[in-house]
């Protein structure tokens, strides 16, 4: 089945792919594992591990509150179940993901370009710390680089030839795309419209029977609750991490996506080429594919660009999946220099370059396992500690107690005197019984009680020391 899914080459030149994807698997797999625990989880990290802690029946309606739907939660949560939900084995599933992702592109550009583009490609992908970094984050980010790249792949064989194996797949895969996350059912989008420009009469009628799979399953396994979210998703007003896009934002993302500022020229530059060389191209099997490569990739940032003008939603980590088929025509047109060991060399070099770019120890917004530990060092019986704010909560637990995800624990223990607070009426102790307060603060800047929990706090008690040693985490003690 999978033979015949993804391949149309001789048996010996299938069991030589099958060993490139291997290679580019374990290279992708050995360079990301390093430094996978250096730094501890933050806030969207531990909501990962948090969902994938509730019972499986209870996971999808996290996505009932939350942004992202529940598949990749569904994945953690039987990866943990398995293994462990340490730093290090929860990030490991975004290598495995990542690593996947690698290989597969591998595979669709040697199919569907040529060989040496694969090669090309692959290394520009391990070269990206955009891409790094994802991999490095217990969040859904590199299962949609995988599935996107997987849809891709069968988007192309449904094309060339359309059968009910395929179509099941199909669908199945593009669902499973969109149950992760909600942004790359852009690439279902362009699939439908080049479905109806490039398509024949039977191609169609089997391409509306894989939409009808999609449809059925999202009306299955999506709630009403859900269909509202995606209906209000990120409005202005729900979060302080989004904002609406402008072009300053715009230019910083395809700087990342591409690298630098001055390769991202040179790498757009190679893209516009490989687009205006589709003039002078008869082959229409590889027009299609460089159309789709061109919209989803590029395509899919612009068209959230300017939704971003009406409602916050374009984010960088939101685009991650564009990043395959960039890399892709960028490999591509540097396939078009004659001498084929120069464009290798080129590739090899800039690979060497960048290698030494990447940030290994993917260093995140917070520190909290620092924090914990500095705590438990320092607290007193007669200490009171705020952890600010209620989101926090889990965050501070998972490195305060070891078992409280595995076991389910609602709150730490009471007699340790630890609350967790968004406003000052969550204080519902009696401070003064307690000689000092220690007070754990994170988004403080955005917290619009801010000023009305240090005034009431300091009527009572005095600031007398201060940190912000710990990445991310204001510590104010007072006595």
């Amino acid at each position: 089945m999978f033979n015949s899914l993804f391949f149309n080459n001789t048996q010996k030149t299938t069991n030589r792919l099958w060993i490139y994807f291997a290679i580019v698997f374990f290279v992708n797999f050995i360079l990301k594992i390093s430094y996978l625990s250096f730094s501890s989880f933050w806030y969207d990290e531990i909501i990962s591990v948090q969902s994938a802690s509730l019972d499986f029946g209870h996971i999808k309606h996290v996505s009932e509150w939350d942004n992202n739907p529940p598949f990749y939660f569904y994945c953690l949560s039987v990866w943990i179940k398995l293994f462990n939900d340490s730093e290090y084995t929860v990030r490991l599933l975004s290598v495995i993901f990542s690593s996947l992702a690698a290989a597969t592109l591998f595979l669709l550009a040697n199919k569907y370009f040529n060989q040496i583009t694969a090669i090309l490609v692959s290394f520009i992908f391990l070269s990206n710390n955009v891409l790094f970094y994802y991999s490095h984050e217990a969040r859904a980010y590199s299962l949609v680089l995988f599935l996107a790249i997987l849809s891709t792949w069968i988007y192309f064989k449904f094309k060339e030839k359309p059968t009910i194996q395929i179509v099941l797949i199909l669908g199945l895969i593009n669902f499973l795309l969109i149950y992760t996350h909600y942004i790359s059912g852009l690439i279902l989008v362009f699939q439908t419209l080049l479905m109806l420009c490039f398509f024949d009469r039977k191609q169609k009628k089997y391409f509306l029977f894989s939409l009808l799979i999609v449809l059925l399953l999202t009306a299955i396994r999506f709630t009403k609750k859900q269909f509202f979210l995606i209906i209000d998703f990120n409005k202005p007003t729900s979060a302080f991490w989004v904002k609406k896009s402008d072009i300053s934002y715009l230019k910083e993302v395809i700087s990342m996506f591409l690298f630098n500022e001055y390769i991202s020229i040179l790498f757009l530059g190679i893209i516009i080429i490989v687009f205006v060389s589709l003039i002078f191209r008869r082959h229409i099997r590889t027009q299609f594919i460089i159309i789709y490569s061109f919209c989803v990739g590029l395509g899919s940032i612009l068209i959230l660009f300017c939704l971003g003008k009406f409602t916050p939603i374009f984010l960088d980590r939101y685009l991650i999946f564009t990043l395959p088929f960039l890399y892709i025509l960028i490999a591509y047109g540097l396939s078009f220099i004659k001498y084929k060991y120069i464009s290798l060399s080129l590739v090899g070099l800039f690979f060497i370059y960048s290698v030494f770019k990447i940030d290994y120890k993917t260093n995140k917004g917070m520190d909290y396992r620092s924090v914990v530990k500095f705590i438990n060092s320092i607290k007193d019986k007669n200490d009171l500690i705020i952890v600010k704010t209620k989101d926090i909560k889990p965050l501070y637990s998972y490195y305060y107690d070891s078992e409280f995800f595995s076991k389910q624990k609602k709150d730490l223990s009471q007699d340790d005197h630890i609350i967790f607070c968004s406003t000052w009426q969550d204080v519902a102790l009696d401070i003064k019984n307690f000689k000092r307060i220690i007070v754990v603060d994170s988004y403080q800047e955005y917290n619009s009680n801010e000023k009305d929990f240090v005034l009431k706090l300091s009527e009572q008690k005095q600031k007398y020391f201060t940190t912000e040693y710990f990445k991310g985490v204001k510590i104010a003690f007072y006595k």
